[in-house]
């Protein structure tokens, strides 16, 4: 993949000279860890200022699932639309758009105003993740996708680490809108970094890439991309797509319990919101140191690592079900961290393994939809749950059930690489 860039190209687009992907990936990190500090303030917090306006366990599931599945909704188009027009101008109306509606969390009066801010803020947060993630895969070498992607999904998990710790003690300090503020606030210095320091990039059929100064393009810079559907299901064909999805979804509603549930159940053993901010900031900083090294295994040990991951992750949850006071917890999340840490970056370098470069965009929107859907699903379903058996016994029903679906679908990865090798030999 050529990293010397012409001066100009054939439609005159002032171009960088000599610029090494990771400087890009780098901005990329900082502009992503920037919002998902953001997101992370709010995510504890958001059930006990829910619960303030008179929420009840299913209305705090709705309240995490309309995020969800509004994400779910926009990811696909704006991936696509991303590939045709360009990735930058998606994150600057993302990150300008999401710095205003979390502002305006802090002037939300009840639950219903409440989950229409959350769609609002699903919708354009759809605009920075996915389309920084497709990115980050569009210009790594195939070599080293995985230490790239690894890398990239550090900084969500750093984001997430950061953000709790600040929101809990922002909201015990200085009330529970605080973290609203504050969070509104780096999301527009994000905007602001994105702005200045982000390039453009054009990405050819046969995988080559372009750095350019122009903020969108038009139909005669990128007509090959032009092609491509708004939203199209043709990924599902790819089995290790199919298979990565499958799991992931499974996997991020097994997540969306733990996170959205973290600080009613902490609570139960009186533990503070300042605690369950140290708990989930801890969590999220072992993933986040640990994600790019895994990464780099994976690039050597293949997938293999995704059913380690998960092993060890669901003995995470399992442990925190059975946990009673700061300390178990703590523990139990630790090992939950070290276990996604080496699930995340294998299975999203699975996902796009396959993916050709210049559909990077579509794929990485569609894939991301399993995030969203398994929040939905996960927030909503084991929410239900918890109301009728309680919060620990709601740990165990979701890691039990996602632990078998996972397996299945790896079981089917396994399959497939077989077939290939069987292939490869006959040949």
């Amino acid at each position: 993949m050529p990293y010397n860039i012409p001066n100009k190209n054939k439609n005159g687009n002032i171009m960088n000279k000599n610029t090494n992907p990771m400087e890009t990936v780098i901005i990329l990190w900082i502009t992503t860890f920037i919002t998902m500090l953001g997101i992370g303030l709010i995510a504890p917090l958001m059930s006990i200022y829910a619960k303030s306006l008179g929420a009840s366990n299913l209305d705090i599931g709705l309240i995490f699932g309309s995020f969800a599945i509004a994400r779910t909704i926009a990811q696909m188009p704006v991936g696509s639309l991303s590939d045709k027009y360009g990735k930058k101008i998606f994150i600057l109306i993302g990150t300008f758009f999401c710095g205003i509606f979390t502002l305006s969390y802090a002037f939300v009066a009840s639950v219903i105003g409440l989950i229409f801010v959350r769609v609002l803020n699903g919708v354009f947060s759809s605009f920075i993740t996915p389309v920084a993630g497709a990115y980050v895969a569009s210009i790594a070498p195939r070599e080293k996708l995985g230490e790239y992607m690894g890398l990239f999904s550090s900084a969500i998990a750093l984001g997430f680490a950061t953000g709790p710790l600040i929101g809990g003690f922002l909201a015990e300090w200085y009330g529970l809108t605080t973290p609203f503020y504050f969070c509104g606030a780096i999301t527009f210095f994000a905007f602001i970094v994105s702005y200045f320091k982000l390039k453009n990039i054009m990405v050819n059929e046969n995988g080559d890439f372009q750095y350019t100064d122009k903020l969108l393009f038009y139909k005669r810079d990128n007509l090959q991309n032009y092609k491509q559907k708004l939203i199209s299901f043709e990924f599902l064909k790819n089995k290790y797509f199919l298979a990565s999805y499958i799991m992931n979804t499974t996997y991020m509603a097994t997540t969306a319990g733990v996170v959205g549930y973290l600080a009613i159940y902490a609570h139960g053993f009186n533990i503070g919101l300042g605690e369950v901010g140290f708990l989930i900031a801890s969590t999220n900083l072992v993933m986040g140191i640990l994600q790019r090294a895994f990464g780099k295994i994976y690039d050597k040990k293949g997938n293999i690592l995704i059913i380690i991951g998960l092993i060890i992750a669901s003995v995470g949850v399992w442990s925190l079900s059975e946990s009673y006071s700061f300390l178990t917890m703590l523990g139990a999340l630790m090992i939950m961290a070290v276990g996604n840490a080496i699930y995340t970056p294998a299975i999203n370098a699975l996902s796009m393994k396959e993916i050709l470069s210049h559909k990077k965009g579509s794929a990485m929107g569609f894939f991301t939809t399993s995030l969203n859907i398994g929040m939905f699903i996960g927030a909503v379903v084991l929410g239900f749950v918890a109301d009728y058996v309680g919060l620990s016994n709601m740990y165990k029903f979701a890691v039990i059930s996602s632990f078998i679906i996972c397996s299945m679908a790896y079981l089917a990865i396994v399959k497939e690489d077989k077939k290939k090798i069987e292939r490869r030999d006959r040949k």
